[in-house]
């Protein structure tokens, strides 16, 4: 009768604990961030449609900036550039967000243009 083996190494289930946690860790620290920069193109993309027509440059540029802070984006007002010619509109945003993984800096980089004609 064979015995049962014994002294199965829980190495390869440690490091795979490890290397899931070390996944987990950086999904918590990078989605966010992602979702944000996200909504933030999503609300140039409205805006550009919408309500930017009634605006100046440096109006929307701030406007634009006041939704960057709310959602917890790093741009600066020279990240953003609006060009208007006859009926139509572009907005470019181009920014570096930095993510603190502990171990290392992510920069993650984003560069949003939104098109809109006004009829």
């Amino acid at each position: 009768m064979s015995q049962p083996e014994r002294g199965d190494s829980k190495i390869p289930l440690i490091l795979m604990i490890l290397i899931l946690a070390a996944v987990i860790f950086v999904l918590v620290k990078v989605v966010p961030v992602r979702i944000n920069a996200y909504e933030f193109r999503d609300f140039m993309d409205t805006y550009a449609r919408n309500e930017c027509w009634q605006r100046n440059e440096d109006q929307i540029r701030k406007d634009l900036l006041e939704k960057a802070r709310s959602l917890g984006l790093q741009l600066k007002s020279e990240d953003i550039e609006v060009n208007r010619h006859g009926s139509s509109i572009t907005l470019k945003a181009k920014f570096d967000t930095p993510v603190d993984l502990k171990v290392k800096t992510w920069v993650l980089h984003y560069d949003f243009t939104q098109d809109a004609e006004h009829y």
